[in-house]
């Protein structure tokens, strides 16, 4: 992954916000929505997958994102403290309104928007 990618994967993750709740509210709006305790389908992973261009998907852990861009190696990211606090809340069961309980048949998420 260039480090333009990388910069760009790190200014997506800042712009979530500067708090855990200020992530949440942010994803909220977005109308992001994932699984617990899946770091390919959390809310954090599917805005990377969303809003970074030239990505097949994420996978977000409690400290670090995973990229996997359409062409080359994956390349991982610190998260901010803001949205590694807020992952860590999440998996704990903070931010119910972020969490999406219907998957389809390859067990991808589906949110409102989806219906």
């Amino acid at each position: 992954m260039s480090d333009s990618t990388r910069r760009r994967v790190t200014t997506a993750l800042r712009s979530l916000g500067s708090t855990a709740d200020g992530v949440a509210d942010t994803l909220e709006a977005g109308g992001w929505r994932g699984l617990r305790h899946d770091a390919g389908a959390c809310p954090v992973s599917l805005y990377l997958t969303a809003v970074v261009a030239g990505t097949r998907g994420a996978a977000v852990g409690s400290d670090q994102a995973t990229v996997h861009p359409l062409d080359g190696p994956d390349a991982e990211v610190d998260l901010p403290l803001a949205v590694a606090d807020f992952v860590v809340a999440f998996d704990r069961g903070a931010y119910p309104d972020l969490v999406v309980t219907d998957c389809d048949a390859n067990g991808d998420p589906i949110d409102d928007g989806d219906r």
